[in-house]
């Protein structure tokens, strides 16, 4: 079981999502790790934004001026609509992807 008590060498990564637009980011592919805590704040003060993880199409409404946070799970996707007057601010602890193979090593 995942727990993110124990769990060493997490960074943490800020992402931006712009006003108005769909932002979609794949944690494996972006940042080569999976997230396991997540803060979404919805700095629009007059609109709601919304977030979908995991590719699962319920998107939740994230009310303006707040935030909500996913703790102690595994997220590879996250889909954020943020609201037509105000940015969406994702905070993230992400672990590293084990290496199963060792990398080659070429001289040139």
């Amino acid at each position: 079981m995942l727990n993110s008590g124990n769990t060493p060498l997490l960074y943490p990564v800020r992402i931006v999502c712009p006003q108005g637009v769909t932002t979609s980011i794949s944690f494996p592919d972006q940042f080569l790790g999976r997230c396991i805590n997540l803060k979404i704040t919805n700095n629009d003060g007059t609109n709601a934004a919304s977030y979908d993880y995991n590719l699962n199409g319920v998107f939740a409404n994230l009310p303006s001026s707040t935030f909500a946070t996913v703790d102690n799970a595994v997220i590879n996707y996250l889909t954020v609509i943020a609201g037509a007057a105000g940015t969406v601010l994702i905070e993230a602890q992400v672990l590293p992807a084990a290496r199963t193979e060792q990398p080659i090593e070429v001289q040139v």
